[in-house]
C-alpha cells in the first residue's frame, strides 16, 4: 500500500511507531530506535516529549497547514509526509515503512525495497560533490 502526501522530501526505512491518544501522560514514550513516527498530528509543543534521536521520519494524518511538522523535520534533517487521511487507522506499530520523497510505502515487497535502495543511492550520488 502506498500513500502520497506533502511535506519534506527524503528517504527513510524503518518501523512504524503509531501514536494513539490512549490517555497516557506521554504517548511518545517507548519509541524504539529507527522509528518512523505516525500520528494524527505533531505540534511543536509535542516535540518536548519526543526523543528525536530515535526518529528517522514522520507521517501525519492531518495536513501541515501551520508548518509545524515541516519545521521540526527540516530542523532535524529527516523526511516528513503529512496530509494522509486514515493513516493512523491503517498503519499499526511495527509495520515496515519506506518514505520515498513524498510517498509512504507500507510493508513493501522486495521489488519496492530494491527500487527504494536504488533511488536512495542515486540521490546520494547527486548530493555528493566531487571537489
Amino acid at each position: 500500500m502506498t500513500y502520497r502526501g506533502a511535506g519534506i522530501k527524503g528517504f527513510a526505512k524503518g518501523r512504524a511507531f503509531v501514536v494513539n491518544e490512549d490517555g497516557r501522560r506521554n504517548p511518545f514514550d517507548d519509541i524504539p530506535q529507527g522509528s518512523i513516527l505516525v500520528a494524527k498530528n505533531i505540534s511543536l509543543s509535542d516535540s518536548a516529549f519526543i526523543d528525536f534521536r530515535k526518529v528517522i521520519g514522520m507521517v501525519t494524518e492531518e495536513p501541515d497547514e501551520d508548518g509545524q511538522v515541516c519545521t521540526l523535520a527540516s530542523g532535524l534533517g529527516i523526511p516528513a509526509v503529512s496530509g494522509i487521511p486514515g493513516v493512523v487507522r491503517n498503519i499499526v506499530t511495527g509495520d515496515r515503512l519506506l518514505i520515498r520523497n513524498l510517498d509512504v510505502l507500507v510493508n513493501p515487497d522486495l521489488t519496492e525495497v530494491n527500487e527504494f535502495e536504488e533511488l536512495r543511492r542515486n540521490s546520494d550520488r547527486q548530493l555528493s560533490l566531487d571537489i
